[in-house]
This record gives C-alpha cells, sequence and structure tokens, in this order.
C-alpha cells in the first residue's frame, strides 16, 4: 500500500499517481474461478475489470467469494466471464481531477460502497491504478490537522504583526473553506452548539442522521437536548454549563447520552465535547457506540454465567451432599417407627423433614436451572397448567402493562410428553413479548388460546400491540436480532423458543399486521406416558434374597454420612455387605483385595475422582462396568456433566430417596434370569422436582 507522508506541499497540487497502492487488474474475458484463484495469490480487496487497457468495472474479493462459495456456485458461475459479475457501483476518477473533488466524491458515498477503492485513469481512460479508500481517509485527516495547525497559526501571527492583517485574513478564508468541505465529509458526526445546546451547524452525515430539513437561509438549527431523554437532559445541560464556565484545556470532555432518532428508535452515543472559548461554542464529536455496548454486555454476560455456573455447581453438589442423609435417614426412620401406636406422631415428623429436604433440592435444581440449561427430559405435563403457571409468575408484568388477559382453553386436561421447564420458558418468553408489544397501546388485549386437534395442540399467543414490520417478520427468529432497545432484549428471546419447539418435534410461526398486533402459533405433539409401578409389584423370590444378601456392595464416597447411609439403607432393605471407601485410590485397593458385585462412587473426590475410578474399572475389571453407578449432587460444570452424562453408566442424582437407591442397586445385583423389576427407563421421578432422579439405568 502507498505510504502515506506527511503533506510538506499543497495536498491540492497532490499527483493521485502517488496514491496508488497496486496496478493489478483482471481481463474482462477472465473466468470467475480464474479471477478467484489470481484473488488468492493477491492481498487485494479490489481490482478493476479492463478491456483493451480500459476500464469496464470493478470485482471484490468478497463477491466473488460469496458467488463460488454458494450452493453449486463454481459450477454456475465458475466458468462465466467476471464482466458478467462486476459490482453495481464503482467509482473511477481521472488523473487531473482536483484532490478536494476526488474527497466529496469518494468520501460521500453512502452504505457498504464508502469503502469500495477507487480506480485512477488517464485523460484517455487507459487504467492507472487502485486507491485504496483508507489512504483517502488518512489523507482527509492529516489535511485537516494541517489546516487546523495552520488557523492556529495565523491566530498567533495576527496578535503579532498587525500590518498583515488583510493578508492574514485572506489566508484564513481560504482556509476555512478547505476546512468546511473537510468537515461535511468526516467520518464522525460534527456538530456546533450554542451554550444552551442549540444547533448552530452540523456536517452533512449528522443532518442525514436527525432526518432535520434546512431552514429556508440553509443554516441548521433545533435542540439537541430535545432528542435526549428527559432523565438525562439535566445532566447534558450541567455538562454544557462546566464547559462554558470552566473551559477544560487539552482532551476533550467525554461523556455517553442516548438519542432517539426518527424511523431508527434510542441509539447511544459518546461525545467528545470542547468549548471554543473564540466563538463561544462547544465542538461536539459523536460517535454511535449502541452495538459496541450490546457486544460488551453479551460478553460480561457470558463471563457472569461462567462466573454463576462454577458457584452454583460448586453450591449444589455440596447442599445436595449434605441433603441426602437427611432425606434418607428420614425414610429409614419413617420404616422403623411406622404402625407403632406409642411413635405414630414421629412419622409425621419425619415426613415434614423429608419434604422440606426435598423442597431445599427442588431449589438448588431450579439455581442449576438458572445457570446451566439442563438437557431436554421427557415427563407428563399440562399444557394449561404450565400456560396458567407462566401467566402466575409474569402477573406483575402484566398488571404494570394494564393489559386485559383473555383464556381460551378446554376444560380437560392437555397431557403431553414434553420438558415442562422448557416449554414453561417459551410461554413466559411469548407472553413477555406481546406485554413489551402492549405498551403506550390504547387497547391492551392478550388472548392465549389453547385447541386441541387429533394428535397435536394447537396454542395461540395474541396480542394488540405495534406489530411487526413485514421486513423483520423474517427475521425474528434469528439470534440476536431484536427491534427492541439494548436495555430491553438482546435477541435471544425468540431464537431459544424456536430452538425448544423444534427439540419437541414442534412448530412455531408468527402472524403480524404492523399497527394492529401479532399471534404467535405453537404446535405440540401429544405423547403417551410409560406405565409407573404398580404399587403390587412382584417381590424377588426367596433364592433371589438369597444372592442380594451374599453381594457385596463398595461405596465410594468422601462424606461419610453419604456412605453410612447407603450402608445402612442396604443393609436393612437388601441384606448386602457393605465396604467403604473415601476416594478413587482406596477404592482401587478394595477392588484388588477383595470382589464386588457393585460399586457406587461419587464423581468429585480428593486423590482420585469418580471418572478416574471408572477408567481404571474399564480397563482393568470391565466385568464390573455394567454394575457401577455414579452418584452425584453435581459434577461440577458443564464439561463434567456433558462427561457424566456420556460415560454410559447409571447415573443417581442426590439427593435420592431410599427407595430409589434400593430399587437401582437391587436391579443391578439381580442375576439376568430374575425377574425384572418394572419401572421405566429415565422414569423415575420425584413429584417435587420434576427431573429425573436416575438417567441411563440399564433396564431389560
Amino acid at each position: 500500500m502507498a505510504s502515506l507522508a506527511p503533506v510538506t506541499k499543497d495536498p491540492l497540487a497532490l499527483d493521485l499517481t502517488e496514491l496508488v497502492e497496486h496496478k493489478t487488474m483482471v481481463l474482462a474475458s477472465q473466468s470467475v474461478a480464474d479471477v478467484y484463484e489470481f484473488f488468492q495469490k493477491q492481498p487485494h480487496e479490489f481490482m478493476p475489470v479492463t478491456a483493451g487497457g480500459k476500464i469496464l468495472g470493478m470485482v471484490s474479493r468478497g463477491h466473488v467469494g460469496f458467488l463460488l462459495g454458494a450452493r453449486f456456485g463454481l459450477a454456475i458461475y465458475g466458468r462465466q466471464p467476471i464482466h458478467e459479475h462486476m459490482l453495481p457501483q464503482h467509482l473511477c476518477i481521472r488523473r487531473s481531477t482536483p484532490l478536494l473533488e476526488v474527497f466529496v466524491t469518494a468520501l460521500s458515498r453512502q452504505g457498504e460502497y464508502f469503502y469500495d477503492d477507487v480506480a485512477l485513469m488517464d485523460e484517455m481512460g487507459t487504467y492507472l491504478g487502485m486507491i485504496p479508500v483508507q489512504t483517502l481517509v488518512r489523507l482527509q485527516s492529516q489535511m485537516i490537522s494541517d489546516q487546523v495547525r495552520l488557523a492556529d497559526s495565523q491566530r498567533r501571527e495576527l496578535q503579532e504583526k498587525n500590518q498583515q492583517l488583510f493578508r492574514s485574513i485572506h489566508e484564513l478564508r481560504q482556509s476555512r473553506g478547505r476546512y468546511e468541505i473537510l468537515f461535511e465529509n468526516s467520518a464522525l458526526y460534527v456538530v456546533l452548539l450554542d451554550r444552551h445546546g442549540i444547533i448552530e451547524t452540523c456536517n452533512q452525515r449528522l443532518e442525514n442522521l436527525l432526518y432535520r430539513d434546512t431552514v429556508s437561509d440553509g443554516s441548521k438549527s433545533g435542540n439537541l437536548q430535545d432528542l435526549i431523554p428527559p432523565g438525562e437532559r439535566a445532566r447534558f445541560a450541567n455538562l454544557l454549563h462546566q464547559l462554558e464556565t470552566h473551559a477544560p484545556e487539552g482532551a476533550p470532555n467525554t461523556a455517553e447520552f442516548t438519542l432517539s432518532l426518527p424511523e431508527r428508535g434510542p441509539r447511544l452515543f459518546k461525545f467528545f465535547l470542547n468549548w471554543i472559548q473564540e466563538t463561544g461554542q462547544i465542538c461536539a464529536l459523536l460517535d454511535d457506540i449502541t452495538e459496541q455496548r450490546v457486544m460488551e454486555r453479551r460478553l460480561q454476560q457470558k463471563e457472569k454465567g461462567a462466573l454463576l455456573e462454577s458457584l452454583v455447581g460448586g453450591i449444589a453438589h455440596e447442599i445436595n451432599n449434605k441433603l441426602s442423609p437427611i432425606i434418607g435417614y428420614a425414610d429409614l426412620l419413617t420404616d422403623q417407627v411406622r404402625g407403632l401406636s406409642h411413635l405414630s406422631g414421629l412419622e409425621n415428623y419425619c415426613l415434614i423433614i423429608r419434604d422440606s429436604a426435598l423442597e431445599s433440592a427442588k431449589i438448588i435444581r431450579q439455581l442449576l436451572q438458572l445457570s446451566r440449561p439442563h438437557k431436554i427430559e421427557m415427563s407428563r405435563c399440562d399444557l394449561k397448567l404450565l400456560l396458567q403457571e407462566a401467566v402466575d409468575l409474569l402477573r406483575f408484568r402484566l398488571r404494570n402493562a394494564d393489559c386485559q388477559v383473555t383464556f381460551d382453553v378446554p376444560d380437560a386436561a392437555c397431557f403431553l410428553m414434553a420438558d415442562a421447564t422448557q416449554i414453561k420458558q417459551v410461554l413466559m418468553n411469548l407472553i413477555l413479548n406481546a406485554a413489551d408489544a402492549l405498551d403506550n397501546r390504547p387497547n391492551r388485549q392478550l388472548t392465549l388460546r389453547i385447541t386441541p386437534s387429533g394428535n397435536h395442540f394447537y396454542l395461540q399467543v395474541s396480542d394488540t400491540g405495534q406489530g411487526i414490520k413485514p421486513e423483520h417478520v423474517a427475521r425474528i427468529f434469528d439470534p440476536f436480532f431484536t427491534t427492541k432497545a439494548p436495555d430491553r432484549g438482546s435477541g435471544l428471546g425468540l431464537s431459544v423458543c424456536y430452538s425448544a419447539v423444534k427439540q419437541h418435534n414442534g412448530e412455531i410461526s408468527v402472524e403480524s399486521t404492523y399497527g394492529e398486533g401479532t399471534t404467535f402459533k405453537l404446535t405440540l405433539p401429544c405423547g403417551e406416558l410409560v406405565a409407573a409401578v404398580p404399587a403390587s409389584a412382584p417381590r424377588p423370590t426367596l433364592s433371589i434374597d438369597s444372592i442380594l444378601k451374599s453381594s457385596r456392595v463398595l461405596i465410594v464416597d468422601d462424606e461419610e454420612f453419604i456412605t453410612s447411609l447407603i450402608q445402612e439403607a442396604l443393609k436393612q432393605k437388601l441384606g448386602c455387605r457393605i465396604d467403604k471407601a473415601g476416594n478413587g485410590q482406596e477404592a482401587i485397593e478394595r477392588l484388588l483385595e477383595n470382589h464386588y458385585n457393585l460399586v457406587l462412587s461419587d464423581v468429585r473426590m480428593p486423590t482420585l475422582d469418580g471418572f478416574g475410578l471408572l477408567d481404571w474399572i474399564r480397563t482393568q475389571q470391565p466385568v464390573l462396568l455394567p454394575n457401577f453407578i455414579f452418584i452425584t449432587g453435581d459434577a461440577g460444570s458443564t464439561e463434567l456433566n456433558q462427561k457424566l452424562e456420556s460415560s454410559e453408566v447409571t447415573v443417581l442424582r442426590k439427593p435420592f430417596d431410599i427407595e430409589t437407591l434400593v430399587q437401582v442397586c437391587q436391579q443391578k445385583l439381580m442375576p439376568k434370569s430374575a425377574p425384572a423389576l418394572h419401572y421405566p427407563k429415565n422414569n423415575l421421578i420425584d413429584p417435587s422436582f420434576g427431573r429425573s432422579l436416575v438417567s441411563n439405568a440399564l433396564v431389560p
């Protein structure tokens, strides 16, 4: 690229060939594929298309890559001549064109064409080379700086040499004319304000942004404070007053304000403000940082999410470890006092202790769901009940929106097989969006309708809000797309809804009339529930009881309460022989000394964790692998939980009840020829949790 040295001569006399970066070109007859290969060998982004040395148009690396990167792009476009795929707009200037005219022509282009390089040719139209637009911008910036320094130098000369007044004024007028040309083509929004915030003049870029009409004499007027939200106007006025009374020297004052722009809504700008002592004005440079702040918030949210996941995972592991013996010993105590009339009150106390511990475990699972959304787990749930619960949770928001909620649902329950947590989150997102759309609307109606039809349920969430613009309807399910202000939404809600509904083999669509309202439609399939364990399930035979009593079980956990609970439960219920180990290394020593029929191991332990123990068993005693069970409160992170789910062994989640523990262990210890216990795979459900206690159970 051409090196831009400091301008030591009149920049208007600069030869444009000095700005040329390269003279590379492609012929009009070359194929698209050849041009693509040519681009791969060149660092340039733009090249002219020529025929007989004359410029026909321009091609870019991105456009050629787009053509060939499309499906069947190489087959469709690869052999076509490049002149059929030139950019729709290109800029060619002659060598004799004045530099200021080049600035006006090149740097006033709008949209993506602003960044296109400029082709240089001689008076006969012969191609001379390419001038990068970055070079023009740098030259413009350097010229602005030079002109400002020149103006300052002229001011000092005026003070020192009165006899040169006329000549200095003439030169100053010339400099001012050049400055105004550059001022209008600045890449930033530039405005001159009086002490009250009235716009006295601004560049065309800011004028276009504000959609402001010029008055009859061509001047630009208006108060910038009118675009600032009322809550921030006092701060803006105070800043202007400080600039006037305590004019800073050196770096400009910086501040951030929101401007409500016509057709674009609220946008966040960074202001660079300087007090001009000589004219009593305030020069402000405005930079739109809306997208920058959105990305910063997303990064902060990601960091907070990682911290929350780590903290909640650790808390869940520790508290679940403490809850497990509470629930387990409460179950054992209940069994011992049940039927004893003189201790009948103790059974109720035990149930209260158990239920309270289960409620605590439910809170821990909700925290885990907040920090680390779970893998979809199906259970039977009532869509009508989920809808009512979602409305109840959002009742305060709906009351603030002052909207009337209408239910149109069947009298009967609407059962489906689904992940209740995910479906409820979808409903809450749709209702929240509807409430936001109803803000400042005269008629605020929210209608929730469920219609059963065959093997599906159709759910509609309809509002009488502002509606969605037609050009936005096709994008509303795209991640990070939002029409809300940056502080009102991240653009992820509807994309999460779309993903969750697709996971349930459902459909989600939208119908909207801008200015009248929006209806989201969900289609969810019905499902059948696997039959639960009957209360009269057959008891194991005596021969199986003998097998269970002769079995030997190894419990591996660094929590003494957990190992003692499991030891006591299995002794009472199954009569097994029990050994204990405090970590994976101790467990290996026990496994080398004795034969075991079943191993129950925690995941997170000192010295050697559960994964290390599992790897050792997989290589050294693989016959024991089907009878290995993980017991865990939480693995601690998304990565470890995914590793746990993919380990292909049974996982018993803490806190668990004694019945679930005994059923899982009994199934593992029974011989293959024994009668199977008829409890469904992945469906040992505790109603207090709404989540599976056992996953990947090896059920015949």
